[in-house]
């Protein structure tokens, strides 16, 4: 695959991952429900809500692939952040706020890439773009 047909597949990748967000009306519930489905091994969700409340939005979004983990958090007013993280043997070295749309641009990038690697990342995400 040359440089252009990757960065062409890197983009498409990331449109796919805020397409639906304003029609699904929320972000962090719209990048939980596909990437859960395409990487479950990757992907930690964490809800809140009421003890029988039917809604549980979406808290924190936890994706690891490789050295490298990204989070997207909800606080309490609803305000999204976004960290980089640097994980070592399984432990966070390092954490870094970047903004949300530069988030999910490198998060493309790094889930194109494993793709490349691994045939059930890359089943799993031609899925995901798919549908």
């Amino acid at each position: 695959m040359d440089d252009s047909e990757r960065a062409l597949e890197v983009d498409i990748l990331a449109v796919s991952l805020r397409s639906d967000k304003d029609a699904a009306g929320d972000l962090l519930e719209h990048l939980a429900g596909k990437l859960s489905q395409a990487l479950p091994e990757e992907v930690q969700v964490s809800r809140r809500g009421w003890l029988f409340s039917s809604k549980k939005p979406v808290e924190e979004l936890n994706i690891k692939l490789g050295e490298i983990g990204f989070q997207f958090r909800r606080d309490k007013r609803g305000v999204i952040t976004a960290m980089r993280q640097k994980i070592v043997r399984g432990v966070v070295l390092k954490s870094e706020e970047v903004a949300v749309e530069s988030l999910i641009d490198e998060l493309a990038a790094q889930l194109a890439k494993v793709a490349e690697k691994n045939a059930r990342t890359r089943d799993a995400l031609t899925k995901f773009v798919i549908g």
